[in-house]
């Protein structure tokens, strides 16, 4: 487990990293990234020749070494079933391949072709031909069919209809809740028990001491017997009214299952992306100094697939109670604190949100870590197709796109093209919201031709002199708003609506910057309050931009390389802080 604001220990002298693949062994060993999960593949298993075996462990080692691309132990599973697939499939060939040399193209195009065509199939063909196509031993033919490309699905995956994503929602709240409720009763219990409430020997008192020892090793107080097992006492199972799960661990420890219903709660409250949800460290919390009673949380979130200066992000969720946005970061770090509790007695504290107990019935003395786990797993989901019922399963990236397309209807972990590329022209949604959208779009055009621009638009250089925040003015004290000979008193805004102004490509960022913010406060603002104070100089704005004067590509890379002294000049005119 990895360790939080402690520096850790120094490994002793002669220490070195085991070997992903020892020599002289077909087992390969993989360590994630985060230095928790781990995973071992034993090669000599594949229904292959024992060089083939040892050729397949090789390109494996390369890929889970230090070295390699793999950061979690989800990708080195997923390709090695993928090769376990693959060497069935080898040895049922006539002839059968006894190394790599011996693949030859047929028998690849073979491969291919048994695959199922669909996501999955595609996903085999293309990982196992990564994995093999670079090794020296595969014969030229076969390498060229192996970078052959295998062809994409066309139907893309669209969000969840409304009912079904608040049916998703509910379940997952349903289990979530049921557990956290348990867990915060026993740990109510056993702070009264600390605090000396119950009178000793009572079935309280034995409730009380029995969580005192849970939550320091995990289990319930127990005995080993003479056939060498460990079983809790008797009287502490009396008391709490069993010997099982429901009425031992579980009442301080998440299920795997709880566990999963919490990251599809966080999915579909916040619209991240399942990997950093489920490697999520326990965030940051600040009380706010202006107001005792709320929260300040620091979610870090990590993307493993961007690059190293992108791959971090942070939010900051504030909690002030019920409904607030980071209640469910309060009510998740509840539920999973006492599981962090018993992993620092056992001297391997961890830092991950995500962590909940093993359902096997005891550990071996001093492995009491091995009780527990982070992240999720794949069989957790077992029940909910049942629970859910006919026709509706459940899927992580649907409903992290339900979140972004319907509720946050802006990117999240992802750019502007790809939310609209990928997130909202495939989706059902857009499609019906097309028409209505293409018609008003057609009466706003109207609108904007119809709309009193006057400003003049020039390719020649003005005098930076003259420059008002949004063009240069050729007429200060012969303005169209004012009194003749007086200094001009109308707002900046008014200038793409004066004969005097002229707009050369010096303006442009700032015109763009301008555009794109009137845009959003569009989407907030009361539509009384944007007929009133923003409509007119965003349609002249509009109009401005339809014009031929201004390439699409200008006004793009104008938006791109506006300064921030630029942007703070527009947010001074939006804050009505130039007006007279």
């Amino acid at each position: 487990m990895s360790r939080r604001g402690r520096k850790a220990a120094l490994p002793e002298p002669g220490h070195r990293r085991p070997d992903v693949l020892a020599p002289g062994e077909l087992v390969v060993r993989h360590v994630a990234e985060d230095g928790v999960k781990k995973a071992s593949y034993d090669f000599g298993v594949l229904p292959v020749s024992e060089v083939l075996q040892r050729e397949l462990a090789e390109v494996f080692a390369a890929k889970a070494g230090p070295d390699g691309t793999w950061k979690s132990t989800a990708s080195s599973r997923e390709v090695w079933l993928i090769l376990l697939y693959l060497s069935r499939f080898l040895a049922a060939q006539d002839p059968v391949p006894g190394s790599l040399s011996e693949l030859s193209a047929k028998t690849w195009a073979a491969w291919r072709i048994s695959r199922t065509p669909n996501s999955t199939g595609r996903r085999q063909i293309r990982k196992s031909a990564q994995m093999l196509r670079e090794h020296p031993r595969v014969p030229e033919e076969t390498r060229q069919l192996m970078a052959k490309r295998v062809g994409s699905e066309t139907v893309k995956e669209i969000a969840y209809p409304e009912a079904e994503f608040d049916k998703i929602k509910k379940l997952a709240t349903q289990k979530f809740r049921a557990a956290l409720h348990r867990i915060r009763e026993n740990r109510q219990h056993l702070e009264r028990w600390r605090d000396g409430e119950f009178d000793q020997g009572s079935e309280d008192w034995l409730v009380g001491e029995a969580l005192d020892h849970l939550v320091r090793t995990g289990e319930v107080p127990q005995y080993t017997g003479i056939d060498g097992r460990r079983r809790a006492i008797s009287r502490y199972t009396r008391a709490l009214g069993g010997a099982s799960g429901p009425y031992t661990w579980m009442r301080l420890f998440l299920t795997s299952e709880e566990a999963c219903a919490l990251i599809v709660l966080f999915i579909a409250t916040y619209g991240w992306n399942a990997s950093p949800v489920v490697e999520m460290k326990v965030p940051d919390a600040t009380p706010d100094a202006g107001n005792e009673k709320q929260t300040i949380y620091r979610v870090e979130l990590h993307k493993k697939r961007r690059t190293a200066k992108t791959a971090y992000e942070t939010r900051n969720l504030a909690d002030w109670g019920a409904n607030s946005p980071g209640r469910l970061v309060t009510q998740a770090i509840e539920a999973t604190e006492p599981a962090r509790q018993v992993l620092a007695h056992a001297g391997t504290p961890t830092d991950r949100l995500m962590v909940w107990r093993l359902s096997r019935r005891s550990a071996e003395e001093g492995d009491t870590a091995e009780l527990f786990d982070i992240g999720m797993r794949d069989n957790a989901w077992r029940n909910w197709r049942e629970e859910l019922g006919v026709g509706l399963n459940l899927n992580l990236r649907r409903l992290r796109k339900t979140v972004v397309i319907a509720h946050q209807r802006t990117p999240s972990q992802h750019t502007r093209d790809t939310h609209d590329a990928v997130y909202l022209l495939p989706d059902p949604r857009t499609h019906a919201e097309a028409a209505p959208v293409i018609s008003a779009g057609i009466s706003e055009a109207i609108e904007v031709a119809q709309a009193a621009f006057q400003a003049r638009v020039s390719r020649a250089e003005t005098d930076a002199g003259q420059d008002t925040p949004t063009a240069s003015c050729t007429g200060y004290r012969d303005s169209p708003f004012g009194e003749a000979g007086s200094p001009c008193r109308a707002s900046f805004l008014m200038c793409t609506a004066c004969p005097n102004a002229v707009i050369t490509p010096r303006h442009l960022p700032r015109l763009a910057y301008l555009h794109d913010v009137l845009g959003e406060l569009k989407a907030v603002l009361e539509p009384a309050v944007w007929d009133q104070d923003w409509r007119d100089p965003y349609l002249r704005l509009c109009g401005l931009k339809a014009a031929p004067d201004f390439t699409d590509t200008e006004w793009t890379d104008a938006l791109n390389d506006v300064t921030d002294t630029d942007k703070a000049m527009i947010d001074q005119l939006l804050r009505k802080g130039y007006d007279a």
